[in-house]
């Protein structure tokens, strides 16, 4: 099944750059690994925006200089692509494109390919779908205040954004489901402690409850669901009133808790968000109780040695 990443681009062929001090801007574009082998390989199916990779440049780099910064030099990989379409290169080397003008660039002679693990995932991240009662909006594109469905409480004004870049490594690389691995329509990326809503006969069986909300990092089956690294990755976190559940890519999970911040008996998650957001302290509430009972660790090891269930 072909699997989408969206990632930071130039539109510049380091082989054949513009004239140094060109303006030259970032964008955020999708490109596809048709077999879901893990690799962007050349002329076997994989596109970028839809338009087949003919060849793939590892280890390019293009000099920027960027206003207010000087110069930053970026390595990564050179897309070419079918029909003539203008090259993009996106970096690899965990580093956030920014706009600037065009200072000089490196190329490699050979074409090769390049593992998906290297870019960096979106990540909630951008990139994500989320449900308003105005459609579908990318959770990049919303803002204080607007409403955005919940399961429990209809239509819900959104009262403050978390947001930020971080590198995707370590105990901060985001958690990757797979299109239908949770019921989801598309792939979804959450950071590791974003808890997701389990429901059904699988939350009765096994934990006594209809509705359960279990940890991303819990539910890692090396397949389906795994844990991204290589990069950067962009997690965006929604405040409301109260802890709500909202839908992502077609599936309920949850939105910040800044519960979380006071909960010592979620150390982890105390941690990850302070490290990610320290403005989340100033967010806590005494009186805020979270949208469902939430599984611990030693629990969801059941749904660990049982993915099926999640189906």
């Amino acid at each position: 099944m072909p699997t989408s990443y969206k990632d930071q681009f130039y539109t510049i062929d380091p082989g054949n750059p513009p004239a140094s001090g060109t303006a030259v801007s970032f964008t955020r574009q999708t490109f596809t690994d048709a077999n879901d082998d893990g690799l962007i390989q050349p002329n076997v199916g994989d596109t970028f925006e839809g338009t087949q990779v003919t060849s793939v440049w590892q280890n390019d780099s293009v000099t920027i200089n960027v206003p207010g910064v000087g110069n930053v030099t970026y390595t990564g990989t050179t897309f070419y692509l079918a029909g003539g379409l203008p090259a993009v290169f996106t970096p690899t080397d965990g580093q956030v494109l920014q706009n600037g003008t065009f200072v000089s660039s490196t190329y490699v002679t050979s074409s090769t390919q390049m593992p998906v693990a290297n870019t960096g995932p979106t990540c909630f991240t951008p990139g994500t779908m989320i449900h308003t009662p105005d459609g579908d909006r990318l959770i990049e594109g919303l803002k204080v205040g607007d409403l955005v469905n919940t399961a429990d409480h209809g239509a819900q004004p959104i009262r403050y954004i978390l947001r930020g870049t971080f590198r995707a490594a370590g105990d901060v690389a985001p958690i990757r489901f797979s299109a239908g691995s949770i019921g989801n329509d598309a792939p979804l990326t959450v950071s590791p402690q974003h808890r997701m809503l389990i429901t059904g006969w699988q939350a009765e069986m096994f934990f006594g409850v209809d509705e359960v909300l279990v940890a991303a990092k819990h539910l890692v089956n090396g397949d389906t669901i795994r844990q991204v690294t290589g990069g950067m990755v962009e997690y965006i976190h929604l405040v409301f009133d109260q802890h709500e559940l909202v839908f992502g890519q077609g599936v309920p999970s949850e939105s910040f808790f800044p519960g979380h911040v006071r909960d010592m008996e979620d150390q982890a998650a105390r941690d990850e968000l302070l490290m990610l957001f320290p403005d989340a302290a100033d967010l806590t509430t005494e009186d805020m109780q979270t949208a469902r009972c939430v599984l611990r660790g030693r629990d969801a090891q059941i749904l660990q040695g049982h993915p099926h269930l999640l189906q």
